[in-house]
């Protein structure tokens, strides 16, 4: 039986998921990027929606303020899934509408809280089909090239409750590069595929595999920038124009009045 705890849970309704999506997080997310690009392997892709044959935990590197964001968007328009979050307590006490898009709390600074939310974070995915958590198992900002990543046992000790899951490793960078305004990429590593029936992992032995999994996903995220190879990404959301192609558009406007035969 999961402990008394003071931490927000979620409150996932119709009404305000929409609200907090289409009021804050999509108008948001567009003011601030060119673009939002996501690249998942066929193994990951097999996890989407309906079609997914297990409960899974993704496991994000947290490089920026704007993470929450960008993982409910890849959440809602790449791996459909019924998703939660987790935010630290302190955060999601100041915007507690954040639990209607199923956002739900965790105090790591105390133990006996921290163990709660592990314990309702497995209740979530055992709760009902194509259930998803996203976690930030740094537990804290780091830049992405920071080695090793340092994350906490959180996800392991879910999954161990869980027994048959699916760990995604995700990289996310934002990148300035041939627009005006910065565009964010993610990248989904394959998943590590949990059963504790057939393979029954220490909670260290999870960390240290999710750890490396994580690390090659950002690895290979940070080579497909520097190479520019991005043909594998799509984009899932447009966001605004630069200065010079709006400029770029005022004057093919013009030039099609200027050319344009008299009727």
């Amino acid at each position: 039986m999961m402990s008394q705890a003071s931490f927000h849970k979620a409150n996932k309704n119709p009404p305000g998921e929409w609200l907090v999506n289409h009021l804050l997080i999509l108008p948001a997310t567009r003011r601030a990027f060119a673009g939002v690009y996501v690249c998942a392997p066929p193994a990951a892709r097999r996890l989407r929606g309906r079609d997914s044959p297990l409960p899974a935990i993704f496991c994000a590197a947290h490089s920026g303020w704007w993470d929450g964001y960008v993982a409910a968007i890849i959440n809602r328009k790449v791996f459909k899934h019924d998703g939660y979050l987790m935010m630290e307590e302190v955060s999601l006490k100041r915007v507690p509408f954040f639990a209607w898009t199923g956002v739900f709390g965790v105090d790591r600074d105390n133990p006996r809280e921290a163990l709660a939310s592990i314990e309702y974070s497995a209740q979530l995915l055992a709760g009902g089909p194509r259930r998803a958590v996203w976690i930030f198992p740094q537990g804290t900002i780091t830049h992405p090239d920071a080695r090793p990543l340092g994350i906490y046992g959180g996800a392991a000790a879910i999954a161990r409750r869980v027994g048959r899951c699916a760990l995604v490793p995700v990289a996310l960078r934002y990148e300035f590069r041939l627009e005006q305004a910065p565009e964010a990429f993610a990248r989904a590593g394959p998943p590590l595929l949990l059963n504790d029936q057939t393979e029954r992992l220490s909670s260290r032995e999870i960390t240290s595999r999710l750890e490396e999994a994580m690390s090659q996903a950002d690895d290979a995220l940070r080579r497909d920038l520097v190479s520019g190879n991005l043909r594998l990404y799509r984009r899932i959301l447009k966001g605004r124009s630069s200065a010079n192609r709006v400029w770029d558009d005022i004057l093919r406007i013009l030039r099609t009045g200027w050319t344009r035969k008299p009727g």
